[in-house]
């Protein structure tokens, strides 16, 4: 009876890695998908024709969008942990564009991209996550 219940454990165990990885991958190909579909939107929105307010919020949001994935990609270049004054000087010299509230903006970003994470009082790290491979 022991090997029986050794080998259910093994079998849930299994189970629940395979769970696991495949909400990471799925993770990782609705990252993917957004990023695809952002990009496609800011080579279509100068083309676009202009329609009240509907299309301001449509780039304001973009815009974000593409300042967070600035971001990200600077991290993730870093590889070491980046004061939040690095990075806002970091997007200014990219895009000129200044971030008021750094703070507010990372804590708006990092629920949407899990590797980033706040170490201490604003240092930032970009933390690549290894899918399991069995």
């Amino acid at each position: 009876m022991k090997a029986a219940f050794g080998e259910r454990e093994a079998i849930q165990s299994r189970l629940q890695q395979i769970d696991q990885t495949e909400r990471e991958i799925k993770r990782h190909f609705d990252q993917e998908r957004k990023q695809l579909e952002f990009r496609l939107e800011m080579i279509e929105l100068p083309n676009a024709r202009k329609r009240a307010g509907s299309i301001k919020k449509r780039q304001r949001s973009a815009y974000v969008g593409y300042l967070q994935e600035l971001i990200v990609a600077y991290l993730k270049q870093e590889k070491r942990p980046v004061r939040g004054f690095a990075v806002q000087q970091f997007v200014k010299d990219q895009t000129g564009h200044h971030i008021d509230n750094m703070s507010a903006f990372m804590n708006a970003l990092m629920p949407k991209h899990e590797e980033v994470r706040k170490l201490g009082r604003g240092l930032y790290v970009y933390e690549e996550k290894a899918l399991l491979h069995v």
